[in-house]
């Protein structure tokens, strides 16, 4: 099975340091990072498809809604991630939005995250049959 190749959309420079961090704990180390929506634009036009995006709800000047939208249109990701500390009605909101697009939601982490919460996520993903089959990002 080949490494993971992961997304991380989170405004805040110290939670995104950490996830990456957590990342490279699980010995994932190809990791796209980006601050806004157009940093992830060209990280997944430079770097191409992913496997798993791990996306905050809400990023300065936009939604995470509307890079789950991308992803999914373009078949960047095969998988997703939500963090977000929002009322509940509004994460089930965005989880159905994904699914309705497309995309595996493999669930959702309240901030902030924590090593045994990720690390159970990524190995709902790694235990998926189609990731070993197809090769993981579209």
């Amino acid at each position: 099975m080949r490494p993971l190749k992961v997304l991380i959309l989170e405004d805040n420079p110290f939670q995104l340091m950490v996830l990456h961090q957590m990342l490279n704990t699980f010995r994932i180390f190809d990791v796209l990072v980006a601050e806004n929506l157009d940093s992830a634009r060209r990280s997944l036009a430079q770097r191409g498809a992913i496997d798993v995006a791990i996306c905050d709800l809400y990023v300065e000047g936009l939604t995470g809604l509307d890079l789950i939208r991308e992803l999914a249109a373009r078949r960047e990701a095969s998988a997703l991630i939500i963090l977000s500390c929002a009322a509940p009605h509004i994460v089930e909101k965005a989880v159905r939005t994904a699914r309705s697009e497309g995309l595996r939601v493999l669930g959702c982490l309240a901030k902030p995250v924590t090593v045994n919460g990720l690390g159970q996520l990524l190995d709902a993903y790694r235990s998926i049959g189609a990731y070993a089959s197809d090769g993981g990002a579209n």
